[in-house]
């Protein structure tokens, strides 16, 4: 369970401060585990009722608990990094880029309610914890069904690296020009590079590219010139929920409302494609930053 003190531990936060946390936890779990039961649930559909391996983060807004199912060797490390602020999806990049967790399940609880009673907290945990057992339940009942639509491209396959970029880009060579500025960023961030081939070449090639968006880490798409492709392969990955960095034209008007996507607008000349390099570096950078610097 998630609050198994059976554990090794690790990690700089100090011991009152973990006394505290582990407190919070065992309140979590408790709640956990009477909502299974009030919806007559399978202990157990909650991966966090299962023996796990996790790290705990306290930053300036919550605690971020980052877990993963494991039998043996179980280690929770705590963290205490009050100057930055985790949100949901940055703790799940680096429960995977950082922490290693190939199947990780993320709680996030408001870091105030430490310093709270437990009666005062007791409304918000129940809350929390009932989104995450309805979270758990559709995720076991996906994998019950194994998925709820059936790719014509075949079953996914599992991710084969955290560091893997995909960089979908027009094949017309008149929209290539930030070809050479993509790679270089790519490759100061030691990210390991896959390009998508050209789907209208065959069917082989559109089950190449699932494959590849599904190995992928972060997906780069270059909206230059609104190749057919480029869009197809993004249509993929947001239905799987990837990290996308899009990129386009300074003036066009390209998804700028689809949540969780980052951009990057450019100049469409030297110095432009010379500061998309920089910019698109630091992006990167900032999505694979470890929270834990040793």
């Amino acid at each position: 369970m998630l609050n198994d003190v059976d554990r090794m531990r690790s990690g700089d936060m100090d011991s009152e401060l973990i006394a505290k946390v582990d407190k919070l936890i065992d309140e979590f779990m408790e709640i956990v585990n009477g909502v299974t039961e009030d919806r007559h649930l399978q202990r157990g559909i909650a991966r966090s009722q299962l023996p796990c391996s996790a790290v705990a983060i306290l930053d300036r807004d919550n605690l971020s608990i980052m877990a993963q199912f494991r039998t043996e060797n179980k280690i929770t490390s705590y963290y205490h990094r009050p100057e930055i602020s985790l949100t949901p999806q940055r703790a799940a990049n680096n429960a995977q880029w950082e922490f290693g967790f190939t199947d990780a399940f993320v709680i996030q609880i408001p870091a105030d309610l430490i310093g709270k009673s437990a009666s005062d907290r007791h409304s918000a945990l129940q809350k929390i914890a009932s989104e995450h057992v309805d979270s758990e339940f559709l995720r076991f009942e996906s994998m019950l069904s194994l998925m709820r639509t059936r790719p014509i491209f075949g079953n996914a396959p599992e991710p084969i690296g955290s560091r893997t970029l995909l960089l979908l880009q027009p094949q017309d060579s008149a929209w290539r020009g930030n070809e050479e500025s993509i790679l270089n960023a790519s490759r100061a961030t030691g990210m390991q590079i896959i390009e998508a081939e050209d789907i209208r070449s065959g069917r082989s090639a559109v089950r190449d590219m699932w494959q590849s968006i599904n190995y992928a880490a972060v997906i780069i798409a270059d909206l230059t010139g609104a190749d057919a492709g480029v869009m197809y392969g993004l249509g993929i990955a947001h239905t799987l929920g990837k990290e996308t960095i899009l990129i386009h034209p300074q003036g066009s008007k390209y998804l700028t409302d689809i949540p969780r996507t980052y951009r990057i607008e450019y100049e469409e000349n030297d110095a432009g494609r010379a500061k998309l390099m920089v910019d698109l570096t630091r992006m990167l950078e900032a999505l694979l930053a470890p929270v834990v610097i040793d």
